[in-house]
């Protein structure tokens, strides 16, 4: 189990660390996130925002992809996050991203922080996804947890006792990186200043982008959704 006490701290810390990097205009209401996300926020089983799809739909996307000819940019997590999470999206109309994550069920915000840290951590690192999607840091700690991916649930507990201490420097790279005022070689240098801070980082990415778990964590996801498709979309 993830020490309660790391979430705590951390929680506090990055809460904070959110609220001090983004500065809405004045009189702009803002679709960003304002909190910290946790799967257990919100709704939980009521599927209040969804689309539709056919069993049709669901079988030929299985036939399709067979796990034993793994493309990892082309297999059914993919499939599933075009049309159970982007077309669920913009379908639902909310621009407010703290109502988008309070209407979702449980499970529909399992695979939105997975997609927030994947998205993040395919670009440009696990770093990346901490400086730029904070709100997910203690929801992508539940989702490992929650998908029995012990390595990445280690590991990512690892991460968060490294965060405690390192949160105040991060921020501070961060302030610097979104003043529009400084040059972009400044605001560049100062969020890469940042990889050398969360040590952890380097080590779980030794192995996240390996083809093999890379294969092994969209098969997880991808079974979780089929366990659980009536928490994600209306079968017609």
């Amino acid at each position: 189990m993830i020490l309660a006490g790391i979430i705590i701290v951390v929680a506090l810390i990055v809460f904070l660390f959110v609220r001090k990097s983004y500065k809405p205009q004045q009189g702009v209401k803002s679709k960003l996130p304002t909190k910290l996300y946790s799967l257990d926020d919100g709704n939980q089983t009521k599927l209040l925002v969804s689309t539709e799809v056919s069993q049709e739909w669901i079988d030929a996307i299985k036939a399709k992809y067979d796990w034993n000819e793994f493309d990892e940019y082309d297999n059914r997590m993919w499939e599933y996050m075009y049309k159970l999470f982007d077309e669920t999206v913009e379908k639902s109309g909310i621009e407010s991203y703290d109502v988008l994550w309070n209407k979702l069920t449980r499970q529909q915000k399992l695979f939105w922080a997975f997609l927030a840290f994947n998205g993040d951590a395919d670009n440009g690192g696990i770093y990346q996804f901490v400086f730029n999607r904070p709100e997910f840091i203690i929801a992508i700690a539940e989702v490992w947890e929650e998908l029995g991916i012990e390595k990445l649930r280690a590991d990512y507990t690892e991460l968060l006792h490294e965060l405690t201490g390192k949160t105040s420097k991060i921020g501070e790279l961060k302030s610097v990186f979104n003043d529009d005022s400084e040059s972009w070689k400044k605001r560049w240098d100062s969020f890469a200043a940042g990889y050398k801070e969360l040590l952890t980082t380097e080590k779980m990415e030794a192995y996240y982008y390996d083809q093999e778990f890379k294969k092994g964590v969209h098969k997880k996801i991808a079974d979780y959704i089929e366990s659980n498709m009536d928490q994600f979309v209306t079968i017609k």
